[in-house]
Order: structure tokens, then sequence, then C-alpha cells
């Protein structure tokens, strides 16, 4: 369903759920908190743009598109434009369950799903997935669309279709991907979690084990010397 290269889907699912401790502990001190016992407000930002940034460098790399639309004060969200104009959104499984519940007409997502003309043939999946309707008749789609083509103004040409990956990152890491029909309906669902990469640098934080060396400690230092002492005459 998603025209993407099996690479670069693996690479959003994992630009998704990976932390990096080296920005987390840069950021925790250009806030001075590094002792963790201080407030730290912005946390969620500094993750997203950890993650919007990811994103901006994978479309990059594979010679994609990308759209940042302004959502507010100093919140800026990332889109990545695949072949054929297909859009690709992201959202945590959190905010995804907001906007179902109370999202507004005129949220960014509501607005892009009605450009999915291409999903109206198909049966939706699960009626409580569905974002709720327009509240009045009298709210005109193509006006709707209208807000959605001004917010997306650097991008040549409607989008295609639109897609959605969701995650969770809190006990067990997942990654799904969503199409929704103009009616706001989910109409496909794929479950990507089995794309994540398992990460022991991740895992293993507190008990002193760096995972990326895995040198056994009954190797003698001086057999290393030895080593590279013999490398050096083979050289000369």
């Amino acid at each position: 369903m998603i025209n993407l290269h099996n690479d670069i889907v693996k690479a959003i699912v994992n630009s998704l759920v990976m932390d990096d401790p080296e920005a987390r502990l840069l950021y925790l001190q250009s806030i001075n908190n590094e002792s963790g016992k201080g407030t730290q407000n912005s946390s969620s930002k500094h993750k997203w743009d950890y993650r919007y940034n990811t994103l901006i460098e994978i479309a990059e790399k594979y010679g994609l598109g990308y759209v940042k639309i302004d959502r507010g004060r100093l919140w800026e969200a990332v889109l990545i434009v695949g072949e054929n104009n297909e859009l690709f959104v992201f959202f945590s499984h959190k905010n995804m369950r907001q906007i179902i519940k109370k999202g507004k007409n005129n949220h960014y997502l509501k607005l892009l799903n009605l450009f999915n003309e291409y999903f109206d043939e198909m049966l939706p999946l699960n009626s409580q997935m569905a974002l709720p309707f327009l509240e009045s008749e009298n709210e005109c789609k193509e006006d709707l669309k209208e807000q959605a083509r001004e917010m997306l103004s650097k991008m040549e040409g409607d989008p295609s279709k639109v897609f959605v990956f969701t995650f969770d990152h809190s006990f067990v890491s997942t990654v799904k991907a969503f199409a929704f029909n103009t009616r706001q309906e989910v109409v496909w669902e794929s479950d990507l979690t089995d794309l994540i990469d398992s990460n022991y640098r991740l895992v293993l934080k507190d008990d002193n084990i760096n995972p990326e060396k895995r040198e056994s400690k009954n190797t003698p230092e001086t057999k290393k010397e030895k080593k590279q002492i013999v490398s050096l005459k083979n050289i000369k």
C-alpha cells in the first residue's frame, strides 16, 4: 500500500522510537538541569525535534521531499513527501487518540485526509478509530481543502494519498501505519513493529557495561601490546 522502499520504511520506523542518550544529556545541560532535580517543561519538544530532524535526514538520504508546517507558537511539524506526492504524517498513539476524541475540524490531519478520495471506495476497518465528522453541513470540504493547500504552500500540487505513522515508546515500542478516507474513517492499517531494531546501547544504562565494545576481561592487556608490536614489525 505504501509506495516506499522497505529500507525507507524501516528507517522511519526506527527514527520514531529511538532516543539519543547523548542528545538527552546535552539538553539537560542546556537548561541547567543535569542533575534531573530541576524543571524540564520542554522535554517533549526536545524529543520531537530529534525525531523530526532525523526524518529530514532520512528524506534527504533517499531523495524524498519534506514539508515543514507551522502548528502554532514555537511548534513546527515535519511531513515527508514521497513519489507521486504521497504524504506521510507522524503522531504518537497518544496524540492520535486525542485527535479522535476531540480534534477540531481544522486539525491538520483532518484537513489532509480530505485529499484521500482514492480510499473512499474502501470499507472502514473500525468505527472506533474514525475521526469525528464535520459538525455542520455548512462547513464546505473545498474550503477546508483550501486551508490545507495554504498550509502545504511549499508542496507542488495536492497530495495524492496521505498515510499516518503512529508510535508508542512507553513500555513496549510499537509503530503502526494508517490511512483514512475523506469521511475520516480508517480504511487501512499495518503493524510495522517488527521493523524496530534492537538497540542494546539504550537498554544497558546503569550497569557500567559498554555493549559496543564487548571485550573479554580474561584477555590481558599485555597480549594486546604484543599484537601491536608484531604488526609494526611486519609493516617494516
